[in-house]
This record gives C-alpha cells, structure tokens and sequence, in this order.
C-alpha cells in the first residue's frame, strides 16, 4: 500500500498552483517539524529559507550514521524533509520562525515551524509528542489542565501571524494537531479570521468544557480530524469533530505512525469505523476520566510517569535496554502506587496486549501470504522459462 512518500512521487512534479492543497499536504506539512531544524531554520524573525536549502544544509550538518542511531517513531523525519526537497509541490516552499523547547521542570515540550507555500498560504506546523519521556506526560497531563506547550502553541501563533496578512493553515501529528486547534482558539480574532484549515492528524482531544468557549465554536468548522483504525492518542479526551478513519499497515498502537497511514492518489484509504481495541481503550478511559477529580487525574498521571521515569530514561525508545537494574527500579516505584493505580495500569496493560498476540499473528500471517506470492511468481516464471 502506499505512504506519503509515495504520494511525493506521484504528484510531486505538480506545484500547488496546478493542483491545490489537500489533506495529504496537510499530513505532510504538519510532520515535517519533526525534522530537528536548529541552525538550518531562522528563528523567530531572522529570516527565511527555501525548503531545498533547509534538506542540503540539514544533511551537511547531519551525517546518515548519526541520524540512523535514531530509533523512535520519528526517525522517518529526515527522509520526508529530504523526498520533499526533490518535489516541485514543496522544494520552494519558505522555512521560517523555528522554535524547539524542552523543559523538565514545569514538564514542556515544544517545537513550531512557519511554511509558507506556493499558493502564499502559511502552514504553521506544530510539532507533536517526540520520544521525550516528558512530551508523553504532557499529552496525559491535558486530562486535568492546561500544559505550558498550549500557551506556548498561542504565544506562537499570535506572534508569527501578526506582523503578516497571509491566509492560514494550521497542523499536527500526535500533540502537535492538539496545539493547533487550542492555538486557533486562544489568538485574537483577526488572526483567527484568517485561518482556513486546521489538520489534526490523531491528536488528543479536549476537556468537554472546551467546546462552549465562543472562539472555538467558531474555529469547529475548520478542523479536519484524521485517526487510524487503532487509534489511541487521538482517542483521548473529546473532539468536537467525527474524525475520518485512516487504514493503517501497522497493528495497534504503531498505528500512531504517520508513515504507515495508506494513501490512493490524492487521498486517504479510509475505515468505517476504529477498531475494537481503540474502541476499548476510548470506553475505559473515558470512564476514569469522568469518574476522577482533577486532583485524582493528576496523582494517577504522576504514578505512571513516575515508573517510567525510575528506569533512568529520557526517552521511550531507550526503554528497551534499561538493564535488570533498570526494571527493578521501575518494579520497586510501581509497588509505591496506590491499589487503585496499579489496578488502572494493569487493566491497560490488559488492553493493549489481550490484542497483541492478536495483531502478530495476523501480522507473521500476512507475511507467510506474502512469501506464498513470491514462490508462486518464481515457479511460474522458472516454467515459462522451460
């Protein structure tokens, strides 16, 4: 099936003036400040740089043996920066006012980056949950307040957008759509006015509070909502939007990477429905989240991350390797938790791997398929020859 960067080479040769943006762009845009674009980008107010620039000085200054060490989710970053340098769709595309903040203290993390494409449009791509220990907390942290990103996210976009008059475009994988849609609702009018799209690419929801505010009542109709089949991110808190269903060719909770989402032409391959384990995962919390205060979602927040965070781990993807010493010290906080806490954790960890093995068989079987098809080519082709 084909990904994103299929689509580049499909209707990559097509600029934005033979064939308008669509929501694939939107997909591509807003991944695309993934890519760790300090000292290539201007920050805010220093100036811009063609997209083709941005990819050759990115990879002066990153060597492939130095980017393959990279072993999260958002390893596909640099490749979709480079494919999109060699497309006439984005190689003339502006990069401008990139900002990138990790702080652990009041739990932030942060990233943005200005587009300003061929149509005169500018796409403000905020960067969703990265493999920060951090970034993860934040995303459970919406449950019960407003996270520093989010101020920043508005902070932002009211500073970019108000020294210019270009229509906007708003977009986000993972958190980073989250942000957009909470940046769109928090700026003053006149830049909420110019805003024509939003691309929310499976982020969290909102507090149903939220959604009674003016301001978001009318940025509603703007927002375009976009899950896989096994969504799980996207499925936290509420969304004012019925998303569209995207078919993935991962299996659950990798569904979560754009890079798996299937694409024909110019379009999504879509879904009727989400699956039952993302179905089950949205019950379950839905229900925790109602039947806690505040107060109680904060705690039982704090425990989690706080097991993650005894393995001596920034990042997720080092969570493999932590050692026997590593796991205990995650088995020893984890027993600090209260009975209730543990129960929750152990009810997700039900959740995810009842339908693990599930998704592996159904995975080896693909692949037995697969090699099946090969051999069948091979034979036929081995007695034509004869």
């Amino acid at each position: 099936m084909a990904t994103i960067l299929d689509y580049m080479d499909w209707r990559g040769d097509l600029t934005l003036k033979c064939q308008e943006f669509n929501a694939i762009d939107g997909l591509i845009l807003s991944n695309l400040s993934y890519v760790d674009l300090e000292g290539v980008v201007p920050g805010i107010g220093g100036g811009d740089i063609s997209l083709e620039d941005a990819s050759t000085l990115f990879f002066e200054k990153h060597t492939p043996e130095e980017l393959s060490q990279d072993k999260s989710f958002i390893r596909f970053a640099p490749t979709l920066l480079q494919k999109m340098a060699k497309t006439e769709r984005f190689k003339n595309a502006r990069l401008r006012n990139y900002v990138s903040k990790i702080d652990l203290a009041i739990e932030l993390q942060f990233a943005a980056l200005e587009i300003v494409t061929d149509d005169g449009v500018s796409f403000i791509s905020f960067r969703g949950t990265d493999d920060t220990i951090v970034g993860w907390k934040e995303d459970f942290n919406l449950s019960f307040r407003t996270v520093p990103s989010e101020d920043e996210a508005t902070e932002y976009l009211e500073d970019v957008c108000s020294s210019t008059f270009n229509s906007i475009r708003l977009g986000g994988h993972s958190k980073g759509g989250h942000l957009a849609i909470y940046a769109a609702s928090g700026v003053s009018s006149g830049i909420a006015s110019r805003i024509v799209k939003i691309y929310d690419c499976d982020g969290p929801g909102f507090n149903i509070e939220s959604f009674e505010s003016e301001q978001f009542k009318s940025i509603a109709g703007k927002i375009e909502k976009y899950v896989p089949e096994s969504s799980i991110i996207g499925r936290l808190l509420y969304s004012s939007e019925k998303p569209v269903v995207v078919k993935s060719s991962e299996f659950g909770i990798m569904q979560h990477d754009p890079m798996s989402w299937q694409i024909m032409g110019k379009e999504f391959v879509t879904c009727e429905k989400n699956d039952k384990m993302s179905d089950l995962f949205d019950e379950t919390m839905t229900g925790w989240i109602e039947s806690m205060t505040n107060v109680e979602r904060r705690l039982f927040v704090d425990d989690i991350f706080a097991v993650f965070e005894a393995s001596g781990c920034g990042y997720l993807s080092q969570m493999g390797k932590i050692g026997i010493k590593g796991k205990k010290q995650m088995i020893e906080r984890m027993n600090l938790m209260s009975a209730e806490s543990q129960e929750k954790m152990r009810t997700l960890g039900r959740i995810f791997f009842a339908n693990w093995g599930d998704m592996i068989q159904a995975k080896t079987k693909s692949g037995i398929e697969g090699r099946k098809i090969k051999l069948r080519i091979g034979k036929s082709r081995s007695d034509e020859a004869d």
